[in-house]
């Protein structure tokens, strides 16, 4: 009989978990008061002290810092000038050991 398959239990083993847990977070939610202000308010001096240490915190201050500025401008136009060396040292031993 296809109700004794193992592909028929582990359908109903899906189903049954899937519906479980929609129960569960319908209940959750339904029970669950929203947060209060200061819970709120907490959230979002984390978020402003987590941005802060994110890259767009530090790009932030970047962009406000004159030194780190010229400090990245002199890097970028050091980094080209080896990238193409790199490039073409690449180029040259890929093409001496062809031969």
């Amino acid at each position: 009989m296809w109700m004794q398959k193992k592909w028929f239990k582990l359908f109903i083993w899906l189903i049954t978990t899937s519906f479980f847990f929609a129960f569960s977070a319908i209940v959750i939610s339904m029970l669950r008061f929203g947060p209060t202000e200061k819970e709120a308010m907490d959230f979002m001096g984390g978020m402003m002290k987590a941005m802060e240490t994110s890259l767009m915190g530090l790009s932030m201050q970047v962009k406000e810092d004159q030194n780190v500025q010229r400090l990245m401008s002199e890097s970028v136009q050091l980094a080209f000038p080896l990238l193409a060396v790199s490039i073409a040292g690449g180029v040259y031993v890929r093409c001496r050991r062809k031969v």
